[in-house]
């Protein structure tokens, strides 16, 4: 298996300070397109632990090369030496590094290795500027990041402005953009989603590529089954691959693309064959759950079951009528799977889930067994569902968070009644 740099050498490094001057980010961290005599790599990192109410800041500070070690490699030493022993594996960490260059190809082969190994940890990398973008080795091992379940990205405004007021010694000063920090954050994105657009494609059938390449599309077309965004009665490959995608997508860019489905399948018990559908939220109308219920109960039926399968879970407004229709008709058996959870660490939402539950609604999350049966039902029943890499992985966190917003509103020994029912 993997083995992480930190892991099995004990060097140790500590963060030069806790703040940088504002003359050393402003030299350093300017995102120009051709950076002259800036050979240092600063590295300014957040470490937090994720609660379901909010992030709770746990370390921060800076590194910066030393000794000929890279400030990547430092935090990696450093890491394992003084934080990682005191953290529980069993609780999920985030860590948030904001870079003046991006990791050069060997460090980022040592990163991937430090995700590999440690599941409960995520990273978040936020650069100023791309190293040595030409080099296909920097642009495959990018891409690997993204693929392990690193969230790669350049930094822009808010980020800017995030690392001036907690990492530099501004003396209660605002940050002041400099001139062109917004021409040149579009053109370092614009590369960099040229060198990662290749791990984000899912592969055709007939490639022969790995399984590793298959990932998140960013911009594919709209979807071509939708009709008045209301009903779907197939989805395409690409739209399954780039919409039931699990793994943490957190840029803003991504989400943009990213579609509230919900693809069910109702069971009767009179024997006759099961009916399907698939729905669509579009923008300013009706949410795909409101519409599943129009539909259902337009059918008047009772002793069914229905399976449902969401992109996303249900916002507030939605799990509460979802919760009123189960308690209207208590014969009907409703499972929902969702792929990813919205808004999770929101009270609302939280309580949103807490109604689900509380009507009688088993509530889960989608895992390998679940985004089969989807692609089969709603897909493509010909061809078999090639899972994309850290499916199970991502499922088994996404589970485990369910499982403590279940626990810290006291509705763990309700939800496995109903689960034995």
């Amino acid at each position: 298996g993997p083995f992480c740099l930190g892991c099995s050498h004990r060097k140790c490094y500590s963060p030069i300070r806790n703040l940088i001057s504002q003359e050393t980010f402003k030299f350093h961290f300017k995102n120009l397109r051709y950076a002259i005599d800036r050979k240092d790599t600063f590295l300014c990192y957040e470490v937090t632990r994720k609660d379901c109410d909010s992030p709770v800041s746990l370390h921060h500070g800076v590194f910066k090369n030393k000794d000929n070690i890279h400030a990547e490699i430092c935090f990696l030493y450093w890491f394992h030496d003084k934080v990682l022993k005191v953290l529980s594996p069993r609780e999920e960490f985030k860590i948030t590094w904001y870079m003046s260059w991006s990791p050069c190809f060997e460090c980022a082969e040592q990163v991937l290795r430090f995700l590999a190994t440690h599941h409960n940890l995520s990273l978040d990398i936020f650069s100023s500027r791309l190293y040595n973008i030409r080099d296909p080795e920097n642009q495959q091992n990018l891409c690997r990041l993204v693929q392990e379940g690193a969230q790669v990205a350049a930094m822009d405004l808010y980020e800017f402005k995030k690392c001036w007021k907690k990492f530099v010694d501004n003396g209660g000063r605002r940050f002041r953009p400099w001139k062109k920090l917004l021409t040149n954050f579009r053109y370092q994105d614009s590369k960099l989603q040229e060198i990662l657009r290749p791990c984000y494609i899912p592969v055709p059938s007939s490639s022969s590529s790995t399984l590793s390449n298959i990932c998140l599309t960013k911009g594919l077309p709209e979807t071509r089954f939708c009709v008045e965004g209301r009903r779907v009665h197939l989805l395409s490959e690409e739209e399954f691959y780039s919409q039931f995608y699990n793994q943490r997508v957190k840029h803003l860019c991504y989400y943009h693309g990213m579609k509230p489905y919900l693809c069910y399948q109702l069971e009767q018990f009179n024997g006759q064959a099961p009916l399907k559908g698939c729905l669509l939220s579009e923008k300013g109308k009706q949410h795909a759950e409101i519409l599943f219920l129009d539909k259902i109960r337009s059918m008047e039926l009772s002793q069914v079951i229905i399976t449902c399968y969401l992109t996303w879970s249900p916002c507030p407004n939605c799990a509460w009528q979802l919760a009123a229709f189960k308690r209207d008709r208590p014969d009907l058996i409703l499972h929902i799977y969702t792929s990813r959870l919205y808004f999770h660490w929101k009270r609302p939402f939280q309580k949103g889930l807490c109604s689900l539950w509380q009507s009688g609604i088993l509530v889960d999350v989608m895992d390998l067994p679940q985004f089969t049966d989807c692609w089969t039902n709603f897909v493509n029943p010909k061809r078999p569902f090639w899972p994309w890499k850290g499916l199970e992985i991502i499922s088994r966190r996404t589970q485990r968070r369910l499982h403590r917003i279940k626990e810290s509103w006291g509705l763990q020994d309700l939800v496995n009644d109903f689960g034995n029912l």
